[in-house]
């Protein structure tokens, strides 16, 4: 009996390390989470993905995004009722609400030694896949063949679908419990234009005039990026009045120098812990790189 009890405890201070370990995963605040649909912690529901002779289940989670962001790192929380061995995640747009074209998609090792759960993680920064804004993506998982794997619900409602088919039909769209899951992305940030700029050396200046000039005299052709930026006043046309306004930027520019301080939170800074911005170093420095921490 005494061997009995000391069993139990083991396992019940292994099952509370993992739900405060997976509520981290599943809960976290980050900067670039893009779609998060709740906690797997308690909920003891799911969706089953399986492969008979007769079908093949698998179940979808569609998020839209409404920046453009690079594909960083895909997040699931699994159990099975029977060892999957593997399952396949994919990535795919979005057609009539439901899942459409293949996108990319990864084989997932699934860790026999967890069958009550385990969150599993697939990185995808280095593939450069670009999420486009205001567009609606899905998440699939599909089995490979073997095994009944449980993809976990959460304690949120977000909208979801199945497929008893391998996909070739997609039912039961639904706003109800997710399998449990969270997509990162790394934002993408555009540099607004140097009106002016046409040769691209990062400041407008009289060489940028001369060839403004030749475009207008037809003596070259601009390139569709150089008219863009050539075309100061955004009227749709190259001319003499876009010329005065280079010259006057030109007359005008004083070299730029934003005003704002923020917490290095670099730990391995000297200025860690403290505000910073670039003016505490002009006159030090002549590039700035505030980039996302992580």
């Amino acid at each position: 009996m005494q061997f009995f009890l000391i069993t139990y405890n083991m396992r019940n201070i292994y099952l509370i390390f993992y739900i405060i370990l997976f509520s981290g995963i599943f809960s976290q605040s980050n900067r670039s989470v893009i779609y998060y649909n709740g906690s797997p912690n308690g909920v003891e529901t799911f969706h089953s993905i399986y492969n008979t002779e007769s079908s093949d289940h698998r179940y979808g989670n569609q998020f839209s995004v409404n920046n453009d962001y690079i594909l960083e790192r895909l997040n699931f929380y699994f159990s099975f009722e029977e060892y999957p061995d593997s399952v396949f995640i994919m990535l795919q747009k979005n057609e009539n609400n439901s899942p459409g074209d293949l996108i990319d998609q990864w084989q997932v090792l699934i860790n026999q030694n967890y069958p009550d759960g385990y969150g599993y993680n697939v990185y995808t920064l280095d593939e450069c896949i670009q999420l486009d804004i205001n567009n609606t993506y899905w998440i699939t998982v599909k089995s490979i063949g073997n095994g009944i794997l449980k993809w976990n619900h959460t304690d949120e409602v977000w909208p979801n679908i199945s497929s008893i088919d391998g996909g070739l039909t997609w039912n039961n769209f639904s706003n109800s419990s997710p399998g449990a899951s969270i997509v990162y992305g790394e934002r993408i940030y555009y540099q607004d234009p140097i009106w002016g700029d046409i040769n691209d050396d990062l400041v407008a200046n009289v060489a940028d005039i001369v060839i403004i000039v030749q475009s207008i005299l037809e003596q070259m052709i601009l390139s569709e990026d150089q008219y863009y930026k050539a075309d100061t006043n955004q009227d749709g046309q190259v001319d003499v009045i876009d010329i005065l306004d280079v010259v006057n930027r030109i007359l005008n520019t004083t070299p730029p120098m934003s005003s704002w301080l923020l917490e290095d939170i670099n730990s391995n800074s000297h200025s860690f812990g403290d505000f910073i911005g670039p003016e505490i170093y002009n006159g030090d420095i002549s590039v700035y790189y505030f980039g996302k921490a992580g």
